[in-house]
């Protein structure tokens, strides 16, 4: 009988592997490099508060791998990275970072899309957003507050609010004056957005799943990865900022690609298999 049940237990378990992957693994990403994000490179360990070290000191802390900024994107550049963190840039996605782009979030890459009140970076969160699919959302529109407390999350389950890091729903985070994003241009999943966060009238976080079991966006209209808000020492800190990042970023490690039907057809009869012999044998 003891047989039996160490054969049920490892046709479960490969099962289990099956499904969730490498899901208990640490994820890497990558950003643009310093020419092309006012935060600076993830990579580098900037001091300012207007740069990400504490984000980025957070992110290796929980054992994640940051890899050096990228001017370009390539498929190259994207092959062995989960998330790619597109934060306070300029830059205009060429047509072809735009397919680049695509095929990285319709295979299962995350993005991180920040934008703040200058129209140029809004232009150039417009350029992903754009290059997904969803069109231009960051409206121009610019408001909020500047306080530690200014901004609220929604009352809404999703990979930003409920996570790793805690459940943040009704809960506020760090704000300074943020763009305005359009979260619902169509509300026929997967196209339209969630709104999961808002800057006094501003809607300044809202989610997006551009294709059907593909990876998701997170698009925010302020720069709340910088240390203006993640770090204890400035004055718009709030701990919800770093885990709202974060539990976005972590739950990229629960998106693993469920295996076609015939695999686990084959699971299946191996394990049944393998449990019919030993009824059979006792």
């Amino acid at each position: 009988m003891n047989k039996l049940l160490i054969t049920i237990t490892l046709s479960i378990s490969i099962l289990i592997e099956a499904l969730g992957g490498n899901a208990a693994g640490a994820l890497t990403l990558r950003s643009w490099n310093s020419a092309n994000q006012r935060g600076g490179d993830l990579f580098n360990d900037g001091k300012g508060a207007l740069l990400y070290s504490e984000f980025r000191a957070s992110l290796l802390e929980r054992s994640h791998t940051i890899l050096p900024g990228v001017s370009t994107l390539t498929e190259a550049n994207l092959a062995d990275v989960d998330i790619f963190f597109h934060g306070t840039s300029s830059t205009i996605l060429t047509p072809t970072e735009s397919t680049v782009l695509r095929n990285f979030v319709k295979t299962g890459g995350f993005v991180i899309v920040e934008s703040d009140s200058n129209r140029s970076e809004q232009n150039s969160a417009n350029s992903v957003l754009e290059s997904l699919g969803l069109g231009s959302r960051y409206t121009g529109v610019v408001g909020g507050v500047n306080s530690p407390t200014g901004g609220m999350f929604k009352n809404t389950v999703s990979p930003t609010t409920v996570g790793a890091l805690g459940d943040l729903r009704g809960q506020t985070f760090g704000t300074s004056l943020a763009t305005d994003i359009e979260s619902m241009v169509t509300d026929i999943t997967p196209t339209g957005g969630m709104l999961i966060g808002t800057n006094g009238s501003i809607r300044s976080m809202v989610e997006f799943q551009p294709f059907a079991n593909g990876g998701q966006v997170l698009a925010v209209g302020d720069a709340y990865g910088f240390n203006l808000f993640q770090s204890s020492n400035n004055s718009f800190f709030n701990p919800n900022n770093q885990k709202a990042y974060m539990n976005f970023i972590e739950s990229k490690k629960f998106k693993a690609p469920v295996p076609e039907a015939s695999t686990l057809l084959g699971l299946l009869t191996l394990g049944t298999c393998a449990i019919g012999t030993k009824l059979s044998k006792k």
